[in-house]
């Protein structure tokens, strides 16, 4: 006769099962809600796509971000089309929303190539016990930032932004060659009324003396 004693009832290993998975879940969403949030881009375009292939995230991190740089024609070395101070970045947003430039938007935001060659490799998710693919970090990332820029766009496009000041807390983090402020909000004036502070953007990536806009998540 075939001994039970050390065998659990199915229904115990049932209920342990589901708490493992609700809980992985849980973290699955946790994460994704902290990248949304800090990190994390831009409006869309053809180099905004996501990526085409299956994400394995058994695979080690140095395969999955060769295949993630597989998919991009570019190999930046710097910032492009960055300026030289977290200020100038935030009159050229409030020029290009009264302006409705949409390229110029686009343009002052982390690009997937970016993101891919100068901004993943330094952070916090490429070695334990946070190891995440550059895939999975990217896409909440753009969804946040391309969400933030549509309400900008829509609730400010064609307003006249005057600039007044940009107020940035003392506090950053330096990821290696990179040097990260969260948290900054744009006082200007709409038009003729009274004048606003807003988070117009999630974080500030600045590297080599340039400086970008990482991700559009904002308070709209």
């Amino acid at each position: 006769m075939t001994s039970t004693r050390n065998r659990r009832p199915r229904s115990a290993r049932s209920a342990r099962s589901a708490r493992s998975r609700a809980f992985s879940l849980a973290a699955l969403f946790a994460l994704v809600a902290v990248l949304g949030a800090a990190c994390a881009e831009r409006p869309a375009e053809s180099s905004a796509q996501p990526y085409a292939g299956v994400v394995d995230s058994a695979l080690p991190i140095d395969t999955l971000l060769r295949r993630f740089r597989a998919t991009l024609a570019d190999t930046p070395t710097m910032l492009r089309s960055a300026s030289t101070s977290r200020e100038e970045v935030a009159r050229a947003l409030l020029a290009a929303l009264t302006a409705r430039d949409t390229a110029t938007v686009r343009a002052l935001v982390l690009s997937r190539a970016e993101f891919a060659w100068l901004y993943y490799p330094h952070t916090k998710f490429t070695a334990p016990p946070y190891e995440l693919g550059p895939e999975l970090v990217w896409i909440p990332l753009i969804g946040a930032s391309e969400k933030g820029a549509s309400r900008m766009l829509e609730r400010l496009g064609g307003r006249r932004l005057r600039f007044e000041r940009l107020l940035c807390p003392d506090s950053a983090v330096t990821e290696g060659p990179n040097r990260i402020t969260t948290g900054c909000t744009v006082r200007f004036d709409i038009a003729d009324s009274a004048t606003v502070e807003l988070r117009l953007f999630s974080s500030f990536i600045e590297r080599d003396g340039r400086v970008k806009v990482l991700s559009y998540a904002n308070d709209l």
